[in-house]
């Protein structure tokens, strides 16, 4: 069954333009003295950023980039990011958001990887020194480059306590280079994503495509002109760059950016700025709650935004947070930002317990093992296009088995549609577990292991049995303030027996500190890691 939505008729207008400069500068005319963002390293409007972001195109565009040319941006949140972004994209580059917490290996592979002629930093972030780390990836040369391999520039090293990474004067008054600004169709942001390889996959992703589904994401959170985002997700995840940047641009909605999370001061923050608009998921949400002075500070103005996965993730949102209209989601890099959006206005139980509709920029579908298409209630691997990425970038194999006929990618997540075609996501296909002959979604148990008062976080696995089969071994993290006595363990056990059949009761359960819990490149709990430490038999 594939699933549409909207139809042309009934579909409302789009963003005004499909560019993201060309978006700006709309702003920037109707707008000009609204407050476009708000950062660690000060506050703008459209009309001052578009521009900064001119007169910074102007210089990048006199440096000798051309359209398509790759620049990275590795820069921390804030005013210096997306003037940089915005800026690239003006001179009809393609950004290469770069992880601040990348090392010299992993900047090797994703810089030369990219072909990225020139890349926006500063001389330490976080306290790392960069020269060093860019040093040890065989890319030494600070901007301007005199001989750097295969046309790289060097570093274009940018301050905090400067307006631009260069002086205004330098990229003359009249432009030197007229500037070739992008098409819709153009590479906007080619990411960097983590998924079943070894080493993350480039994800290109256009500018006419990032707005007309962020304009979609908004419509469905009912996002209006003067909303506050906030977010402290990192800008080089998709979660900040191809989501809360166009879906803010798309709707005239103000940035409210941080750096990272910080329970005390995040709190502060969007207190004062009375942020309206939630970016948050899980991690994000437990720094806030855990936070000394939370509920000491007035977050009431949170109304809406999007959060996910777990019914009890979106529920400590929902009654604990106070963000009363925020959105359920599912979505990945390579369907630009979410793919299915329940509406704001929907009732608790719906954005509780599913991950709501696709967006009219897409479709879906559920199919089996070989690709035929499933009804309504059956489980399959879930398939999206429309507004989706047609391949990777980079050699054939990293499109194998990604794609089927007709356009359809392959998340390699299962789920299932209900009678309002509202997607349920069991897991990803490649962490369903076999017990005893029967598969088991470790979402499922995971949901109701986070069901219990004490439970903060779980995260199920499996381990390999002597017989053949398969173990299911389930870690916990307590909440704050509950205490975890000597029958613990045994209540947990007790608790998910009384709610599942027998198959579903952990083997084991171990009970850990946050700290052990190891990330992914892209924020997440890493299931690989979290094996290897449970394989070692800590019980």
């Amino acid at each position: 069954m594939s699933v549409p939505t909207d139809t042309p008729a009934t579909r409302p207008a789009g963003p005004v333009a499909l560019t993201l400069p060309e978006v700006l500068d709309d702003l920037a005319a109707r707008h000009p003295n609204a407050e476009a963002l708000v950062g660690p390293e000060g506050r703008t409007t459209y009309a001052a950023l578009a521009d900064r972001t001119t007169r910074l195109a102007a210089f990048l565009a006199g440096a000798g980039l051309r359209r398509g040319d790759r620049v990275g941006i590795l820069l921390p949140n804030g005013l210096r990011w997306i003037t940089a972004a915005l800026a690239a994209h003006r001179a009809g580059l393609t950004v290469v958001p770069v992880n601040t917490w990348y090392r010299a290996a992993e900047l090797e592979h994703v810089l030369r990887g990219s072909a990225v002629r020139l890349v926006i930093t500063d001389s330490t972030i976080f306290g790392r020194d960069v020269r060093a780390e860019l040093t040890a990836a065989g890319l030494p040369q600070t901007f301007p480059a005199a001989n750097g391999p295969d046309g790289y520039l060097g570093a274009l090293e940018w301050p905090a306590d400067v307006e631009l990474p260069v002086d205004a004067e330098s990229s003359g008054e009249a432009d030197p280079v007229p500037l070739s600004g992008p098409r819709p169709d153009d590479l906007a942001l080619l990411l960097f994503t983590s998924g079943s390889t070894a080493r993350p996959k480039p994800v290109p992703l256009e500018h006419g495509k990032l707005l007309r589904n962020g304009y979609e994401i908004g419509r469905r959170q009912h996002l209006v002109a003067g909303d506050r985002l906030w977010i402290a997700a990192p800008f080089f995840f998709g979660y900040g760059c191809s989501n809360a940047l166009p879906v803010a641009l798309a709707h005239g909605v103000t940035l409210c950016l941080e750096e990272r999370v910080d329970g005390d001061r995040s709190l502060e923050f969007i207190a004062r700025e009375r942020c309206t608009v939630y970016y948050g998921l899980a991690p994000t949400t437990r720094n806030l709650l855990a936070a000394p002075s939370f509920g000491r500070h007035d977050i009431s103005s949170l109304r809406t935004g999007t959060t996910g996965f777990t019914a009890e993730d979106k529920r400590l949102v929902i009654e604990e947070l106070g963000v009363t209209e925020v959105c359920s989601m599912y979505g990945l890099t390579e369907g630009y930002g979410h793919s299915t959006v329940s509406d704001a206005h929907d009732s608790v139980e719906i954005r509780l317990h599913t991950s709501g509709p696709i967006v009219p920029t897409q479709e879906i579908r559920i199919t089996d093992p070989d690709g035929t298409p499933l009804g309504t209630g059956e489980t399959g691997e879930i398939e999206l296009r429309g507004c989706v990425i047609g391949a990777y970038l980079g050699g054939p194999e990293l499109n194998d088995g990604a794609f089927r006929d007709g356009g359809w990618f392959r998340t390699g997540d299962l789920g299932h549609l209900d009678d309002a075609c509202r997607l349920h996501v069991v897991g990803r296909r490649k962490e369903m577990l076999k017990v005893k002959g029967i598969n088991i979604a470790p979402i499922e148990v995971e949901e109701l292991l986070c069901s219990h008062r004490a439970v903060d976080q779980a995260y199920v696995v499996g381990l390999p049995d002597p017989t053949g089969d398969e173990l299911m071994v389930a870690a916990v993290v307590v909440r704050r303030g509950h205490e975890q006595g000597p029958t613990f363990v045994a209540e947990l056990t007790a608790h998910v027996k009384a709610r599942a059949a027998g198959y579903k009761v952990p083997t084991r359960i171990e009970v850990l500190a946050q700290e052990q819990l190891s990330l992914t490149d892209t924020g997440k709990v890493s299931k690989r890691a979290l094996r290897d430490l449970l394989a070692g038999g800590m019980a």
